[in-house]
């Protein structure tokens, strides 16, 4: 059984980019991961990855906001 991205979440997180809305993410699923990346790159969105430990990234379009604490960077 091959694994592959769920093309709901695919089509939901292509809506946000087209509409220009902030993107949230956590991914354990490095092909998601990497499709998103790809994504964002292509349409010239700034974005940032965190690591959060045991293959899972958070993925965000909130560059100037802490995931942590909350506050402007």
């Amino acid at each position: 059984m091959s694994k592959i991205i769920n093309s709901e979440w695919q089509s939901t997180i292509m809506s946000k980019i087209y509409q220009h809305q902030e993107i949230d993410e956590t991914i354990s699923f490095r092909p998601a991961s990497q499709w998103l990346i790809i994504q964002l790159t292509n349409v010239g969105i700034s974005f940032k990855i965190f690591n959060l430990g045991l293959g899972v990234n958070r993925i965000s379009t909130k560059t100037d906001i802490c995931p942590c604490c909350r506050q402007k960077l």
